[in-house]
């Protein structure tokens, strides 16, 4: 035991020697650096010192006989608070907050109407005959500003699918193949309303290959899902600090069974609007501007069916910002209420039709919360979509939206106003 503890005490001893002989170094180190620290400070100050009495002396080389008498009371105060508000840093203010700057340009939402992409439509023949993609069907200028929106709109008037059957007491039923959602993409649309009169023209099972279809195209819908929370649900969209919504409706549903339940997929209808409303508010309670599309009206008719005119105006009341029809497959009027936007239909944007007007609506969300709209002269003729450039068609074309349209007046460049009485 004795061997054992001697071992240890001569352990302990060269640990103790170690230890020690690490101190007076660490202590020597501290001192050496502390010095030139020091130098370092006295030779900064003395520079300092030498700058400020250089500076002191121009400065009092400037100074006028009579000035030193005025203030030789009050010099060496007013020095010393200049030298002491100069020295102290500001307090921090916790309770400030940092403002960040509003967007320079607007949001720009854009709407158009009627699409059809039917295997059997003429806009589909024409896009494979033309072998030139979109611009074989819509004109450069229009494509162009479809894909500068910030987000775009369209009613996808029909069904992707290949497979269901269709309604055979139908006069139309339109049903494209799921290769045809390249061309919403080649247009920029970001979301489709599916509540309408043709979504289910080939059935359920259409319909599901209809969501799957724009969903792997990461192209939004509203008005119609796999059940009604779906179909009725906001679709949400936030860009720098404004939320935008939207909601879609139809008061044209061709049978009870095409209207989504807690079980079965389909869409939304307005024919009693409760339950729509709702949806309004949900959205408006979650968002800035709420969009409203809906799928209504009489075919090819310019004028607005009374219970349009009061839907829209219950829709705008329950927190719409702007309210946009489409179905009559013509232009209708535009309308003001309370100061938001009402286009009762855009009409046929890409559609069967021989030569009929169309229009291409933007709505601008101002950065000072204001908000503009503007509707770009179309013209839908025998399948080929074009923006109205001729500056007498131009003319005529606002004439004739004036005259369909409600104490609003369109500009130049096609800005829509209320009119002052």
């Amino acid at each position: 035991m004795r061997r054992k503890k001697s071992n240890l005490n001569k352990k302990l001893n060269f640990v103790l020697l170690v230890m020690t002989t690490i101190l007076i170094l660490l202590i020597a180190i501290t001192y050496v650096d502390t010095n030139i620290i020091k130098q370092k400070t006295e030779d900064k100050s003395s520079a300092n010192t030498e700058d400020s009495s250089d500076t002191n002396t121009s400065l009092d080389s400037k100074v006028t006989e009579d000035d030193i008498t005025d203030s030789s009371d009050s010099s060496g105060s007013t020095q010393a608070d200049n030298n002491s508000s100069e020295n102290e840093e500001p307090l921090p203010d916790d309770t400030s907050e940092v403002e960040e700057p509003l967007p320079k340009e607007p949001i720009v939402l854009a709407f158009a109407g009627d699409v059809n992409l039917d295997e059997d439509s003429k806009p589909v023949a024409r896009y494979d005959r033309e072998n030139k993609g979109i611009l074989g069907g819509i004109s450069q200028d229009l494509v162009d500003v479809m894909n500068q929106a910030d987000i775009f709109m369209l009613n996808n008037e029909f069904a992707y699918s290949t497979r269901g059957s269709e309604i055979k007491e139908k006069s139309y039923t339109f049903r494209a193949n799921p290769k045809r959602v390249d061309i919403l993409k080649e247009i920029g649309v970001d979301i489709v309303s599916l509540a309408n009169n043709h979504a289910l023209d080939f059935g359920q099972e259409a319909l599901l290959d209809t969501f799957t279809t724009l969903d792997e195209a990461e192209i939004d819908y509203v008005g119609a899902g796999i059940d009604m929370d779906r179909a009725k649900a906001p679709i949400y969209y936030t860009i720098g600090n404004t939320t935008i919504a939207y909601v879609a409706a139809s008061h044209v549903i061709y049978a009870m069974d095409w209207y989504a339940t807690d079980t079965q997929p389909g869409m939304i209808g307005t024919y009693d609007p409760t339950l729509f409303v709702a949806s309004i508010k949900e959205a408006k309670e979650n968002s800035d501007f709420v969009v409203v599309y809906v799928h209504w009206g009489k075919e090819r008719v310019h004028e607005p069916v009374e219970y349009q005119k009061n839907l829209a105006k219950i829709y705008i009341d329950a927190g719409a910002d702007a309210v946009i029809g489409c179905h009559p497959h013509v232009m209708q009027g535009i309308e003001f209420y309370k100061g938001k936007t009402i286009a009762y239909s855009l009409g046929n944007y890409w559609f069967n039709a021989s030569k009929r007007e169309s229009g291409l609506l933007k709505i601008y969300l101002n950065p000072d919360g204001t908000t503009d709209t503007q509707l770009l002269p179309v013209m839908n003729d025998n399948t080929y979509t074009y923006q109205i450039t001729e500056e007498d068609n131009r003319k005529a074309y606002y004439k004739f939206m004036e005259d369909i349209s409600f104490n609003v007046e369109y500009d130049e460049n096609g800005f829509v106003s209320e009119k002052i009485n």
